[in-house]
């Protein structure tokens, strides 16, 4: 009777064992499997990087309106400028003597023309003398405007807050009408351009947000698709692809590289 007793329990323990053995074997297998599965799953989910460059949304080269010696050149490159700021002028002085020349002669055409009308009342000038000294007054009125738009156009100003990134002359030299004087560019606004393979191109939307890698600053900042090039380049059937840039580093440049992470 003991002999049986021992006997049964011994079985029980063998049982158990392979029971434990089984759920060993089984959660060992679910393992294996879940890491069979999970490479498929992240290659549903593949991202693959894509170079891009930082570009000034606003930049310009600024050119002289007319021909001149420049007179002066204030700022060099580095400079930061106001909107509206003189950055460089074109001697005008003897635009400013016909402009007072002209203002004297409008002077004595107004006084002149006075007395012909009341002259012309009094029947002692005729309309034709009249009309001719009013068309005097007003050639000379007309002359007096231009030298004014003449004058203007001599100053090289900033069309918005910028920087001088290049000073293409040197002040005293003769320029002369569309000579680039300086280049300038805008820092606060950058956006970032990237050529993208056309089938991921074409999935891309107006306003989806994505992080871009900027390798200059070892850094990430956040930025939004402004456009998609309606245009795929043939040779490789890539389309370009623009996003405003929030420029939240003060030391993106423009001219700098990085990356943006894609959905494949």
């Amino acid at each position: 009777m003991q002999k049986t007793n021992t006997q049964g329990a011994g079985r029980n323990r063998l049982m158990r064992i392979c029971g434990w053995m089984c759920l060993i074997f089984c959660l060992w297998g679910g393992a294996a499997n879940a890491q069979e599965t999970a490479p498929l799953e992240a290659a549903t989910h593949a991202y693959k990087p894509y170079p891009v460059i930082f570009e000034a949304i606003h930049r310009a080269v600024l050119s002289a309106e007319r021909a001149g010696v420049l007179k002066n050149l204030k700022y060099d490159t580095g400079s930061h400028l106001k909107k509206g700021a003189v950055i460089a002028q074109v001697d005008a002085g003897e635009l400013a003597l016909m402009k007072k020349r002209n203002t004297v002669a409008l002077t004595h055409l107004e006084k002149q023309v006075g007395e012909l009308i009341s002259l012309n009342k009094r029947g002692l000038a005729t309309n034709e003398e009249l009309a001719k000294s009013r068309m005097n007054r007003d050639v000379t009125r007309t002359d007096i405007d231009i030298i004014k738009r003449q004058i203007s156009t001599s100053s090289v100003r900033a069309p918005f807050g910028c920087v001088v990134v290049r000073r293409h002359i040197q002040p005293h030299e003769w320029v002369t009408a569309g000579q680039p004087v300086v280049e300038v560019v805008s820092l606060d606004k950058i956006r970032a351009v990237a050529n993208i393979p056309a089938h991921i191109a074409v999935k891309l939307k107006k306003g989806d947000l994505h992080t871009f890698y900027v390798n200059d600053l070892d850094a990430e900042v956040s930025g939004t698709v402004m456009a998609v090039a309606p245009e795929v380049d043939e040779r490789s059937n890539t389309a370009e692809v623009i996003w405003t840039v929030e420029k939240k580093k003060q030391d993106l440049l423009p001219g700098m590289k990085g990356e943006v992470r894609l959905d494949e």
